[in-house]
């Protein structure tokens, strides 16, 4: 392994064929993608892998820098021996593998970025955080300066409260009505399964916030499918946003995107089964 580093995982594998890695977004388990594994499993292997401090593996020690990302996610690869695959990534897992495709290209066949890469990372990220996120950038540059320590002081502050399993139904029906999806045995379980945050998943989340986001995308080399949520009909103002973004990024004709609107909220792969369809479709 590089630099003698030996990461623990934790992946669930579907499928067989031809290997596919999926990375959701911060606070689901690998498993956030089961609803694309369950689709794609007659031609891929997929491996549903947890971010590192958001579930069962371990965590990235240290500064999280685009290195430190595209090491660790090389790291699994190497594990499972894994010469070259497909990636799908949702959110915060798109990140990571934009980190990835800029620093090992040549490990990717083909990238799937589901509503991440056309967008910066707000500095107030208010929709993640509400009246919170005002602090964020200060809580940013004290996390650099004092590292571990600063971030077990400020975990508790992110850490949600546990439900107990008969206000589970409520909490499903709250984030869907949320996000404005349909409420499915998908979405059930992966919401069942999701994970509080930890020091090492506060570490992953300083450094996502700190990733030029545009920036990795614009400078993309392997053919990306990117499936956009437009928020009509959701949120006004985020899809005034992602509207200017998207016209921004597109005037460079000569990146190897594929761009797909979906006319849903940020979860978009849990909104259509026909985008499922055009997945396999560019993967295959």
């Amino acid at each position: 392994m590089e630099n003698a580093i030996l990461y623990d995982y934790y992946s669930e594998i579907i499928g067989k064929g031809d290997k596919l890695i999926f990375l959701p977004a911060a606070g689901f388990t690998g498993n956030e993608g089961l609803i694309i594994a369950d689709y794609l499993q007659d031609n891929f292997e997929t491996h549903m892998l947890d971010l590192p401090g958001f579930g069962r593996g371990l965590g990235i020690q240290g500064r999280v820098t685009s290195l430190a990302m595209a090491k660790w996610l090389k790291g699994y690869l190497d594990q499972k021996n894994i010469d070259k695959a497909s990636f799908i990534g949702h959110s915060l897992g798109g990140g990571v593998l934009l980190a990835f495709a800029k620093h090992y290209p040549e490990k990717i066949k083909k990238l799937v970025l589901l509503d991440q890469g056309h967008k910066p990372m707000p500095r107030i990220p208010k929709t993640e955080f509400g009246v919170f996120a005002y602090s964020f950038p200060v809580l940013n540059v004290m996390a650099a300066l004092f590292g571990n320590s600063f971030l077990k002081l400020l975990r508790p502050l992110f850490a949600s409260s546990n439900e107990e399993d008969e206000d589970f139904d409520k909490r499903v029906k709250q984030f869907c009505e949320l996000v404005a999806i349909d409420e499915s045995s998908y979405v059930r379980k992966a919401l069942k399964e999701n994970v509080n945050m930890t020091t090492d998943g506060l570490n992953l989340l300083f450094g996502y916030y700190n990733l030029n986001i545009p920036r990795l995308l614009k400078h993309i080399k392997v053919p990306t499918y990117l499936a956009y949520a437009t928020f009509t009909g959701v949120d006004m103002e985020e899809q005034e946003n992602t509207c200017k973004y998207i016209k921004k990024i597109q005037r460079n004709d000569r990146l190897p995107i594929i761009y797909r609107p979906v006319k849903s909220g940020h979860y978009v792969h849990w909104s259509y089964q026909s985008l499922l369809a055009d997945i396999k479709g560019f993967l295959n």
